[in-house]
């Protein structure tokens, strides 16, 4: 019985070891006619081996997900940092688009197992195609002493092989002759006759599922390629090295590597267009720095690059002072390591991860996040000098995600933050909204991208960019803004206004049209929301008067008529009424003496305009606390050693009132010289008389004095006479 047994068991590992075949490297004639069809970057020669770092896979999937996947953060690279690197990306990916891949997926591909790259190649063909795989059944194998079939493994193991019959059974030691020279050859003979391949029978395919997708692949000259930068790039390099063969057919490169665009392939001994690598570039300037600090040079980890210890200790142990150091003197190498970022994208990744956790550590107040926001606004001015696309895709794909959680967190860094967005953003109308849109899709938070709306909106005005589309946008956002529950999206909607209104008189009129929205915000008791407000309302009133002509609301002089040419000529009346009725409601002496002089420097371009704001004006301006009037009546002190005129200190400065997150700076001039002076002093003296004052206070005397002209200006011209009548 046991004998049986044994030879029962022996018969089925027998059957087994003829049934089994190893995992197959050979891609499905289905899938390797679909990953021909995709026109990847590089050919597939060696499954096992070309697919191991997740390039190529990552190209694939880029084909169906184009606006998902940017190939430029992936590196084509053989090292297992760079396998795991591009992995992790897809895997990230995967989850992003619920795809059914996971490590163990990846894994076997990363450390190259046989049939491993096959078989995830398979099943990612089956995901985005929708079509299913022809699956081969084995053949029953009769086995000595009973009736068996092939274990289920060996299926699972080949799923598309047809196994050929086993061999007859050879005594090797009869075939040895006794020397074994004769059972070596017969080995390497079976193991030959064994590889060659079998006849197989006509394949029973699976259907093909209902839903299946028509594989059509669009030719590659008919795909645009504006959205893939990297596909871009390798075509003109390719177009590039094949016109430098043609020109240096005698003298190839040693390298065989594909030059840049426009550049001439010569014969070198080194590797033609091989860049260095960002961190031999930073680490000379690191170690220079860091070397006078004895304390600094012992914490630093040996088993680390000099770049990254240093970023791991910046905050802890590295003075703020040498940080400064150390980013300044990175600022000054940028155009090396802005050449190094051109040429391979993915250094940009790594400079871009490796510094930015500073930008969340340090306060917005601090140096050494200044001199950081430099360095990166350093890098984005010159890589879009060179190649404006590549720089803002960078920004989009490397930049946002990493930005947005900080914008959201961090309210004093919006601005600068800003700031560094759009140095990598194309000085274009499209351009700016597809950031735009970008930032919205990353940030999520509609409050946050409102508050971050009304920073861009000042640097599209400097690049003179606020055309009709990008205008309507932000329009649109401010008019949301306003209608928030929360005080400072308010102040942010009515910022994005001011800063329109300031902008040209024909934004003006888009901004006076929303004047039945904004008008009622004058009952809204948060002292910045009042301050905006009466900014905008001193500016459109300057903007109606500059259209119309003339002065209006003095009681003495008539006010313009409305000109017939302007449609909204017969409502100039109301609009001003309107505007002179929210002035009238926040400038008063029950308001926030911050927001007083706020509308002191705001209004006193339109006295001059608006003689009826004069008497209101003055009561305010006496009102004022001493310290705050003295800041508006008088110039900024002048600084030593300044002799020409062009060389004195502005008259006007920005001061942020309150110290807080989201204060906005807001701007202080000396009314003197912009204020009607011989007005100003008439009506302190019509107050005065019916106020009955015995004397003159001496807040009305500081007034007087600084409404009096200078020394040059004759006073028979309207003075005297007027205080002699």
């Amino acid at each position: 019985m046991q004998g049986s047994g044994a030879a029962s068991g022996y018969n089925r590992t027998k059957a087994q070891s003829a049934t089994t075949v190893a995992p197959s490297n050979t891609l499905p004639r289905e899938v390797l006619k679909w990953v021909q069809s995709l026109d990847l970057s590089y050919s597939v020669k060696n499954v096992k081996r070309d697919f191991a770092n997740g390039f190529l896979v990552a190209e694939i999937f880029s084909r169906y997900f184009p606006s998902d996947i940017s190939m430029h953060i992936f590196d084509n690279g053989s090292k297992r940092a760079c396998r795991n690197d591009n992995w992790e990306q897809l895997l990230k990916f995967f989850k992003r688009q619920n795809i059914p891949l996971n490590r163990l997926d990846y894994e076997p591909v990363v450390v190259a197992d046989d049939g491993a790259a096959v078989g995830l190649l398979s099943k990612v063909y089956t995901l985005l195609t929708r079509r299913t795989l022809p699956v081969f059944q084995l053949q029953e194998v009769p086995l000595e002493g009973g009736d068996a079939t092939a274990p289920p493994q060996a299926a699972a193991a080949a799923p598309i092989i047809e196994a050929a019959p086993p061999p007859p059974p050879v005594d090797f030691d009869d075939a040895s002759g006794g020397d074994g020279k004769t059972n070596d050859a017969y080995k390497m003979f079976a193991q030959a006759r064994s590889n060659r391949p079998a006849e197989r029978s006509a394949p029973k395919a699976v259907e093909e599922r209902a839903d299946a997708v028509p594989l059509e692949i669009a030719d590659v000259k008919k795909r645009s390629l504006a959205k893939n930068v990297a596909q871009l790039r390798a075509q003109q390099e390719q177009q590039a090295a094949i016109a430098n063969q043609k020109n240096n057919r005698e003298t190839p490169s040693v390298s065989g590597r594909k030059s840049s665009v426009g550049e001439p392939t010569t014969p070198s001994f080194g590797l033609v267009g091989a860049t260095k690598p960002t961190s031999e570039i930073m680490r000379p300037i690191v170690s220079s720095v860091l070397q006078e600090n004895a304390q600094v040079m012992k914490s630093l980890d040996p088993r680390k690059d000099v770049v990254v210890s240093f970023m791991e200790l910046c905050n802890s142990l590295v003075p703020d002072e040498m940080c400064v150091r150390v980013f300044d003197g990175l600022s000054n190498q940028a155009p090396q390591l802005v050449d190094t970022m051109l040429k391979s994208p993915a250094e940009f990744w790594r400079v871009w991860t490796l510094f930015c956790p500073a930008l969340v550590t340090y306060s917005e107040n601090s140096p050494v996040f200044e001199s950081v926001v430099y360095l990166f606004k350093r890098i984005g001015g010159l890589m879009g000098e060179h190649d404006p696309v590549l720089t803002q895709q960078l920004m989009q794909d490397v930049g946002l995600p990493s930005l947005a959680p900080l914008l959201v967190d961090s309210a004093g860094k919006r601005e600068p933050l800003c700031e560094l967005v759009y140095t990598y953003a194309q000085p274009a109308v499209l351009s700016r909204l597809g950031v735009l849109r970008s930032l919205k899709e990353e940030i999520g938070e509609l409050p946050v991208y409102i508050a971050c709306l009304s920073y861009f909106v000042s640097l599209e005005l400097q690049a003179e960019l606020l055309d009709e589309h990008l205008l309507e946008h932000y329009m649109y956002y401010a008019l949301v803004a306003l209608q928030s529950p929360q005080p400072k999206i308010r102040v942010a909607g009515l910022s994005i206004l001011v800063t329109i209104t300031a902008s040209s008189e024909e934004h003006s009129q888009n901004v006076l049209s929303l004047l039945p929205s904004f008008a009622e915000l004058v009952h809204d008791d948060w002292w910045e929301v009042q301050a905006q407000l009466l900014l905008l309302a001193s500016q459109l009133l300057g903007y109606v008067a500059a259209r119309g002509g003339g002065s209006f609301g003095d009681t003495t002089r008539p006010a313009s008529p409305p000109d017939d040419e302007d449609p909204n000529g017969e409502d100039k009346e109301k609009i001003i009424e309107d505007l002179l009725l929210v002035v009238g409601r926040l400038f008063g002496p029950s308001t926030s003496k911050i927001v007083l002089q706020v509308g002191l420097c705001a209004l006193v371009k339109n006295l001059h305009l608006y003689p009826s704001l004069l008497p209101a004006y003055l009561d305010v301006l006496l009102k004022q606390p001493l310290g705050l009037r003295q800041r508006v009546l008088h110039a900024p002190p002048s600084i030593p050693g300044f002799q020409d005129e062009e060389e004195k200190p502005p008259e006007t400065r920005r001061l942020a009132y309150v110290m807080g997150t989201s204060s906005r700076t807001y701007e202080e001039l000396n009314l003197t010289s912009h204020w009607p002076s011989l007005e100003i002093a008439r009506t302190l003296a019509v107050q005065s008389e019916a106020a009955q004052l015995a004397h003159f206070e001496p807040e009305h005397l500081e007034v007087l004095l600084a409404a009096l002209p200078g020394l040059d200006v004759d006073l028979q011209d309207g003075w005297l006479p007027y205080s002699t009548s």
